[in-house]
């Protein structure tokens, strides 16, 4: 069976997927960050204000959710020629999902005019950084994410060539 019978992608929708992708965020950082992210930044983690922030991010770039029996199980988020978030449920990791996630986002880029686009990865994340060189990406730069409490975590930015 492939992705496509699989699973449903679909754009969301400003006004009514913020929910959804909020607590889907937070099941995925559950998920895929202990051991690289501290305890307590997984703990903090509110749907409340994730959804807020997803309300403002909806309204400035484009998210694809995919879908298993209408249960979210991955999304993922671009803006301008960013790839902002992509994100899949443990539990469907290996059937292609975050691959065509990936490509519905490249493809909304490369409408925009881009002709190429980059995103970041924790650097501590290799299984992440793996997937990102398989699709083609190529490591062009580090920082540090931003954690005031937390300045020694950094993020890698991937670059991608779109046509």
């Amino acid at each position: 069976m492939n992705v496509l019978t699989r699973y449903r992608m679909r754009m969301a929708r400003p006004g009514a997927d913020e929910e959804t992708i909020a607590r889907l965020k937070v099941a995925c950082w559950r998920e895929a960050y202990p051991g690289i992210l501290p305890q307590p930044v997984l703990d903090g983690l509110d749907v409340v204000r994730s959804t807020a922030e997803w309300r403002r991010a909806l309204g400035e770039g484009i998210a694809w959710i995919a879908e298993q029996s209408g249960a979210p199980v991955g999304f993922g988020h671009m803006r301008d020629a960013e790839v902002t978030t992509l994100y899949v449920r443990r539990q469907d990791h290996g059937h292609g999902l975050g691959r065509e996630l990936l490509t519905h986002l490249f493809d909304e880029i490369g409408c925009l005019g881009h002709r190429a686009a980059h995103l970041w990865v924790l650097e501590e994340n290799p299984k992440a950084r793996h997937f990102y060189e398989r699709m083609g990406g190529r490591l062009a730069a580090r920082r540090p994410v931003g954690f005031a409490r937390y300045p020694r975590i950094t993020e890698v930015r991937y670059d991608f060539a779109l046509d």
